[in-house]
């Protein structure tokens, strides 16, 4: 009779963490669909929309440098405002790298196929048959191995690097081979206590991704994907109202940059923030 309730509960629980990792699988597939068609979007924008947010921050860098550098002018004296012309030009150099940074990044995202949608869902379903962190909760090395594991993952999952999701899905042990971490066995286990504890982790990484995609559907970003998605004309009528924005924005600045200017000339012939 105990062997009989054994396998009734090991039965019970397989087909529990089944249901579980199809749940899973399902919802990490639609996140990172929404996610990469959102991103895309983005990019769309950046590239659009570009030449006006990095002259918007060149500006308001050389705004807010110029105010410091009149301020330590009058309080400090001209020792102390070369110390703010120096970190003006630090500031300017630090905001073209990230924009050269975001531009690369915006140049590696890609638009999924619907191929590459219908295929996330059968990669999902092998990937997450890894998902087991607590079975390598008492070996180091191990959990440190799946912890990259997953970190990789995850990575692949938010830029929507599909080649990456294809290698691991297909070959998780030759993958991590290849990296040089320590291997990993992921035979299924059938102790009831073991699957028990599966179950638990299934269904709080089921709920963490589903609070994943609620904050990505109440975001801004994802509000304006749906919006073009509806209409297609929606881009370009985004596109010609941000320009707009920005526009009336640059020229604010710049007529601020120009009084700040004066002051500062008033005051000294020395070169300031945005003056070469």
């Amino acid at each position: 009779m105990i062997v009989a309730h054994e396998e009734s509960e090991l039965n019970k629980l397989r087909a529990l963490v089944d249901a579980a990792r199809t749940r899973l699988a399902e919802l990490e597939a639609a996140y990172t669909v929404e996610k990469a068609k959102m991103d895309g979007l983005q990019a769309r924008l950046f590239g659009r929309l570009r030449q006006y947010h990095q002259e918007r921050e060149r500006l308001r860098i050389i705004v807010s440098y110029r105010k410091q550098f009149l301020n330590a002018l009058v309080r400090k004296g001209t020792e102390k405002a070369e110390e703010v012309q120096r970190e003006y030009h630090e500031a300017q150099a630090r905001s073209a790298r990230e924009y050269e940074e975001t531009a690369a990044a915006m140049a590696a995202t890609k638009n999924l196929t619907a191929d590459e949608e219908a295929e996330l869902g059968k990669l999902w379903k092998a990937l997450v048959k890894l998902y087991h962190p607590d079975r390598f909760a008492h070996e180091p090395e191990k959990l440190e191995t799946y912890g990259k594991l997953t970190a990789v993952i995850n990575r692949a999952k938010d830029s929507g690097d599909l080649d990456t999701l294809r290698q691991i899905a297909s070959d998780p042990r030759g993958f991590i081979l290849r990296q040089g971490w320590a291997s990993l066995d992921f035979r299924e286990e059938e102790e009831i206590a073991q699957l028990r504890k599966l179950l638990e982790s299934l269904e709080l990484e089921i709920l963490r991704v589903i609070e994943e995609s609620d904050r990505l559907h109440e975001s801004a970003e994802f509000e304006l994907y749906e919006l073009t998605a509806k209409n297609a004309e929606m881009f370009e009528e985004i596109v010609r109202k941000q320009t707009t924005l920005l526009r009336k924005e640059i020229i604010d600045l710049t007529n601020e940059a120009e009084r700040l200017s004066k002051e500062v000339a008033a005051l000294t012939p020395c070169a300031m923030p945005g003056e070469n």
